[in-house]
């Protein structure tokens, strides 16, 4: 499991950043910066509610019918590729999320891995799987996640975002919008929904496989409100002690051992 970890949606940031998750052992999962004309909603919406899979070679579906435009993203991932490859912390690099302009992903991979293979490559984050890459990787919140008992694909099982638990923190939000996955109105009840999800859905799903999970999100952004801290980092939403346990209890479940209880 990976207990330490900042995704990067869509965004470079300055190298001092990075220097800050090297110095702070913050394992970094890179995306590259999307692009393309407008996505349709019945392409980008739908899977985060009923799982789906298009495949990826209708460029138009994706917003992606510029050749030229798409060259320009190629382009630039190998740029950013280039750019990043001496940063220690960087673990994953995710050329497409969610399926914002995502195109031929397959193909966007093993250049990837081509030009990196020391690093491991999440190709398809999220959904619009294309069988590629050295991930099976899920995002889970509007439906309870459950591992198959029985799995062919020889690629890693990652829930990469999940839970998304919102609570407003009156004077240490960004602005008035409150978007979260589910809402919680006390610090208490957000605290044992954390832990309940935990225990009754991610710890059964390590014996059968899932290797890693990503917690949305560290902390609150502009207009969500799902953090575990708030904008400001002024408030941890949840005590440490109960976080701690949570991650003992992954940590201990996929070594193999009795997990403790979670509290």
């Amino acid at each position: 499991m990976l207990p330490a970890h900042a995704g990067e949606h869509i965004k470079v940031e300055p190298l001092r950043w990075y220097h800050h998750c090297d110095r702070l052992g913050i394992l970094v999962w890179q995306d590259m910066v999307n692009g393309g004309g407008p996505y349709r909603p019945a392409v980008i919406t739908p899977p985060a509610v009923v799982p789906m899979r298009l495949g990826d070679g209708r460029h138009e579906w994706f917003g992606r019918g510029d050749a030229g435009g798409r060259e320009r993203f190629r382009e630039e991932m190998r740029e950013t590729v280039e750019h990043l490859r001496n940063v220690v912390s960087i673990a994953v690099w995710v050329p497409f999320n969610e399926g914002w302009g995502q195109f031929d992903a397959a193909d966007a991979a093993a250049e990837v891995k081509a030009l990196d293979p020391t690093r491991t490559v999440d190709h398809a984050s999220g959904w619009h799987d294309q069988g590629a890459g050295d991930l099976n990787s899920l995002h889970v919140y509007f439906r309870r996640f459950r591992a198959p008992r029985r799995r062919s694909d020889p690629r890693v099982l990652v829930l990469s975002e999940y839970g998304g638990y919102n609570l407003r923190v009156d004077g240490h939000a960004f602005n008035d919008k409150d978007f979260g996955y589910r809402r919680y109105d006390s610090a208490g009840r957000l605290g044992a929904a954390f832990a309940r999800l935990h225990a009754q859905q991610i710890v059964p799903a390590i014996p059968r496989g899932l290797s890693a999970t990503v917690y949305t999100q560290l902390s609150d952004v502009e207009d969500e409100l799902n953090g575990l801290l708030t904008y400001d980092r002024e408030v941890c939403k949840l005590p440490e002690d109960l976080v701690r346990s949570v991650n003992a209890r992954l940590r201990l479940t996929s070594a193999g051992g009795p997990p403790p209880p979670t509290r």
